[in-house]
């Protein structure tokens, strides 16, 4: 006679794994872990969350991060728009990449030609598109297969260009694809390549923000 075996039920330890193991205090617990939806992330308060299989989890924040985010924001900005490339979109701009999964990149930039009939879509809380160009600048709370995952989902989505700040080494990862990419020290450029051909942005100029300028003498 053949006995059926039970599938275990997954524990919080395995979802808290496929999380990225996020710190505990990211992960919400109303609604309970796997039954969240787009509703939920509607309602949800500050800080900014993100819906990931059914979890609402908690964006990494810091001031700090904040500010190198949004001054990276206002200089693609300054380059889109004079000839209307798309859009750019800040920490709250969620987007999403599949269904159930709601992701919010610290700053991206969505070309007008992935938008049906190259316009905004109506109506919509979250569009379904992926950016072009996904930026996240690192916070104390990210994990390192917090980020993997990320890319994962960005890139399966068709992103193409991710850059990966860090602002206590001072160094970026730049990514083309999930496993091909290259690391700047302070020294480098972030290049928009083809994704944004033009664009160039010295990791000395973006780390040297919110420090005060040196006075000319008169």
């Amino acid at each position: 006679m053949a006995v059926a075996i039970e599938t275990p039920t997954e524990s919080f330890a395995d979802l808290h794994a496929r999380l990225g193991g996020v710190p505990l205090s990211r992960i919400r617990l109303k609604p309970a872990p796997g039954t969240a939806t787009e509703e939920d992330l509607l309602r949800a308060r500050k800080p900014v969350c993100e819906l990931v299989d059914g979890v609402l989890v908690e964006k990494a924040v810091g001031t700090a991060e904040s500010l190198l985010a949004g001054y990276i924001l206002r200089l693609l900005w300054v380059h889109v728009e004079p000839d209307d490339l798309g859009v750019v979109l800040g920490a709250d701009g969620h987007l999403r990449l599949a269904p159930g999964q709601v992701r919010a990149p610290d700053v991206s930039f969505v070309p007008w030609s992935s938008f049906p009939n190259g316009e905004l879509p109506e109506d919509e809380a979250y569009w379904s598109v992926a950016p072009t160009l996904a930026i996240e600048v690192l916070s104390y709370t990210n994990t390192a297969a917090e980020i993997e995952r990320k890319l994962g989902e960005l890139f399966t989505a068709g992103c193409k260009l991710i850059w990966i700040i860090d602002p206590r080494t001072k160094t970026a990862k730049v990514y083309t694809s999930l496993k091909r990419f290259k690391e700047l020290d302070e020294t480098g450029v972030l290049d928009g390549g083809k994704v944004l051909p033009g664009f160039k942005l010295p990791l000395a100029d973006l780390f040297a923000v919110g420090k005060p300028r040196k006075k000319k003498p008169r």
